[in-house]
């Protein structure tokens, strides 16, 4: 397929394949109508393919990328055998994005993030070093526009070959059953309503050592509470971690073998993010499962579940009731009422 704006080497190598749909003929058709249609975007592909030819030899990644209005969403129908592809203008600043929403038949939504420059023309080779990416497990969504960082778990990782054939990886590993924290999370949220699992690529053509960089920085910004699904800390700061456990000998190993350190390391350390079988046994004692509840933070307790079922029953609104119970917000109560969560207190 021909294209006046798009990189096709780029677009097979970060995109998803479509599962036999049209994906890319179908931006493409999007492209050509938001840039020649007269309006607030008229001229705005253009402008973006002249950014990347501009900043060609600067080899910066994310900083070549310039602020846009441009947010392009596809959602992808597997059932149906359909793509709804539009176009919208943002009025925040930021990098022009293409969603890519995937709508499986067994009810999962996975969708996919890739800054829109990275595929068009005057890019370059988008291949060529290392990519950085973010995985996020997003739970209680109602809208797929419209949900909070406080019910997300994130993972961040870094490859040095194609970000999407990574996540084949990590969705075998997590199929066959591997004892990671990420694949964990991800087993258990497999299959339920409302959940929304999203990969971000972030970052493109670094070097091995900006990217090492880059995955230290952001998990220790974004993925380094009781959301986070990494392992161990992010860039040298965890293979210092890893070197110091004595599961490496050096700390200048290949990302691959970094892999397979970090998988000994867990065999090594069961405890570290995952309930051994003890613990396992435990949460399936009430007595256990209240005690634990009622120490955390920013949890309910067991007078306020009953109470909000008892108001819930009574008609009250899901506003008054965290009025009245006092709850964190609504959605917490809304939780309750709903069933996620909070099951087995009665």
């Amino acid at each position: 397929m021909k294209s006046r704006f798009l990189d096709m080497r780029n677009c097979l190598n970060l995109l998803p394949k479509g599962n036999g749909l049209p994906l890319i003929a179908k931006l493409n058709e999007c492209l050509e109508g938001i840039n020649n249609k007269q309006g607030p975007l008229h001229g705005s592909i253009d402008s973006l393919i002249s950014q990347n030819e501009k900043t060609l030899n600067h080899k910066i990644g994310s900083k070549r990328l310039c602020n846009s209005p441009v947010e392009i969403a596809q959602g992808l129908y597997i059932k149906e055998r359909s793509i709804n592809t539009r176009a919208a203008q943002r009025n925040f600043p930021g990098p022009a994005q293409l969603h890519t929403l995937f709508k499986y038949e067994d009810g999962i939504t996975h969708k996919t993030v890739v800054p829109l420059q990275y595929l068009l023309k005057g890019w370059g080779d988008a291949g060529e070093g290392f990519q950085c990416y973010i995985h996020s497990i997003s739970d209680n969504i109602n809208s797929l526009m419209n949900f909070t960082d406080a019910d997300s778990y994130y993972y961040v990782g870094i490859t040095g070959r194609n970000w999407l054939l990574r996540l084949e990886e990590h969705i075998r590993g997590m199929r066959r059953g591997d004892r990671r924290l990420f694949y964990e999370v991800w087993r258990e949220k497999h299959g339920r309503p409302n959940v929304l699992f999203t990969s971000s690529l972030r970052e493109i053509n670094f070097s091995y050592q900006a990217a090492m960089n880059w995955e230290e920085m952001a998990v220790d910004k974004i993925a380094n509470d009781q959301w986070k699904l990494n392992m161990i800390p992010g860039g040298f700061k965890g293979l210092k971690l890893l070197h110091e456990c004595r599961i490496i000998s050096n700390m200048d190993i290949s990302l691959e073998e970094r892999d397979k350190a970090i998988a000994e390391y867990i065999r090594k350390n069961p405890r570290k993010g995952i309930p051994n079988p003890f613990i396992a046994e435990l949460w399936k004692d009430d007595d256990y499962y209240l005690k634990v509840i009622e120490a955390r933070e920013k949890t309910l307790s067991v007078e306020q579940v009953r109470k909000i079922r008892e108001l819930n029953k009574s008609g009250r609104s899901i506003y008054q009731i965290a009025q009245e119970v006092n709850a964190l917000n609504e959605l917490q109560v809304k939780n309750v009422t709903s069933g996620k969560t909070y099951y087995r207190i009665r």
